[in-house]
């Protein structure tokens, strides 16, 4: 039974992490493109 929790909780952590792995990553591209629009923005309005 032991053995049964042992892996139990390391698939837990698995899920877990992988979970944040690629929350980490949409938040990263999207910040990126967002950075990437204002900069634009700001460069390209009218004078």
């Amino acid at each position: 039974m032991n053995d049964v929790s042992q892996l139990a909780t390391a698939m837990i952590a698995l899920v877990f992490t992988g979970a944040l792995l690629f929350t980490g990553q949409l938040f990263i591209e999207r910040r990126a493109q967002h950075d990437i629009m204002y900069a634009t923005n700001q460069l390209l309005r009218p004078l």
